[in-house]
């Protein structure tokens, strides 16, 4: 089950986009000071973290930022419609456990680990994605699969 698991976090992402107009663009949902998009559908873009990260970019985002339980909750809402389990920016790529927002600005200001996370599996585990199942829902697990940083100049 957990390999299985592992497998499919590859596929479904959100985004959020620094709000500094009164309203979200089209196809964004607003949230306090950022809009969110939420990618994860059946027949949506699929991509692993660092496709992810690239595609939210293009868009003018990055991964989802979480700052505080309203927010995970908001996000967390949204994964009801979703199929799988979300990227969200978090990871420790730079520094091996020590986990920064993949915007490079934004402070870890709030966690949501699931139960015995981050745990480091293998010892290759870094990127961050949140639970869709009704069994972990919201709750964020530290995973391996095709995690990595994009290429220099692809950014």
């Amino acid at each position: 089950m957990l390999l299985v698991l592992s497998h499919q976090l590859e596929y479904f992402f959100s985004v959020y986009y620094s709000l500094r107009f009164s309203s979200s663009p089209v196809g964004w949902l607003r949230f306090n000071n950022k809009c969110f998009m939420f990618k994860g559908k059946k027949n949506d873009i699929k991509g692993n973290w660092s496709y992810a990260r690239s595609w939210c970019r293009e868009q003018g985002g990055d991964l989802a930022v979480i700052d505080d339980q309203y927010e995970n909750d908001f996000v967390a809402s949204y994964l009801r419609d979703l199929e799988l389990p979300t990227w969200i920016g978090l990871s420790d790529l730079l520094v091996e456990n020590q986990y920064a927002w993949s915007d490079g600005v934004s402070p870890v200001l709030y966690t949501n680990w699931n139960d015995k996370e981050p745990n480091n599996a293998n010892g290759d585990e870094g990127c961050v994605s949140m639970h869709a199942s009704r069994m972990f829902h919201g709750t964020w697990n530290d995973t391996k699969y095709l995690c990595k940083l994009p290429q220099l100049g692809s950014q």
